[in-house]
């Protein structure tokens, strides 16, 4: 009977809190911690014939806060994969760990990179990591998370490194509430319904030619997350996308358009 009155006490108490504005909370000397694993494979169509570039991260990340909006957050572990017509790439993480970023978190979720470390260049070959914070949370509404709310935003970013390096990017973002949810240890949550549509443009000079390569890529993306609206906290999101388009490759009065697609899946778990 204990367990029967639980039960019929979540929604209850669901309701009281999707009743309540959601916020992100980062509480003083409190350390949030998640596990992120992505797979991905890109393929590229070179007259020459079909090569295929796989690729895997599997990384423990800690937040708390600093002061204000703004947290700062690292890698506690980082392990990262590159399978190509090379070969395999693997390479050690040691010095890219605990590094620390600064991020300016909204409570509605929107997030800035003030700082981002300087990785090491082997680490940097496989995977921008500086960009680990640009699509990481759900923006939550500016309303409750009641059952079958919708709300949507629009993250871009922009970055020039040196000409002609440049990185652009745009995610429109749409939600919907499905559910209340009780997660491992009791937790009330909230399972919302999460789809963008992807753009990406990125330029730069190839290594050790007079080529700059302009890769351009968009497609879709679906999945979902769960946020606990009492502790304030995203506790878990999964997410598949496919997207496609091409490199564009210029140098030395010539130019060669090679189509592309690029697919991952990821998972994202607090712990």
């Amino acid at each position: 009977m204990r367990e029967l009155g639980a039960l019929a006490f979540l929604p209850a108490l669901a309701m009281t809190l999707g009743a309540q504005q959601p916020r992100y909370q980062f509480a003083a000397r409190d350390t949030v911690r998640y596990q992120e694993i992505t797979e991905s494979r890109i393929e590229l169509r070179p007259p020459r014939g079909p090569v295929a570039i796989t690729s895997s991260h599997d990384a423990k990340i800690a937040a708390s806060a600093e002061r204000g909006d703004t947290i700062r957050a690292w890698y506690e572990s980082l392990v990262l994969s590159s399978v190509g017509p090379q070969g395999e790439s693997r390479p050690s993480t040691d010095a890219a760990l605990r590094l620390p970023f600064r991020l300016v978190i909204t409570p509605s979720g929107h997030v800035s990179t003030a700082a981002a470390p300087l990785f090491p260049a082997e680490v940097a070959s496989i995977t921008d990591l500086t960009r680990q914070f640009e699509d990481f949370f759900i923006a939550l509404p500016s309303s409750a998370l009641r059952p079958e709310a919708i709300w949507a935003d629009t993250v871009t970013n922009s970055t020039v490194v040196s000409s002609p390096d440049s990185f652009e990017s745009r995610h429109i973002r749409r939600y919907r509430v499905l559910r209340d949810t009780l997660v491992a240890g009791g937790i009330v949550a909230v399972l919302i319904a999460v789809e963008q549509e992807i753009a990406f443009h990125y330029r730069s000079p190839m290594k050790n030619a007079p080529v700059v390569i302009d890769t351009r890529l968009e497609g879709h993306e679906t999945g979902t997350a769960v946020f606990a609206a009492a502790s304030g906290r995203m506790l878990s999101r999964v997410r598949r996308g496919q997207l496609s388009g091409a490199q564009v490759l210029r140098g030395e009065g010539r130019e060669m358009t090679v189509p592309m697609t690029y697919d991952y899946s990821s998972t994202l778990s607090a712990r």
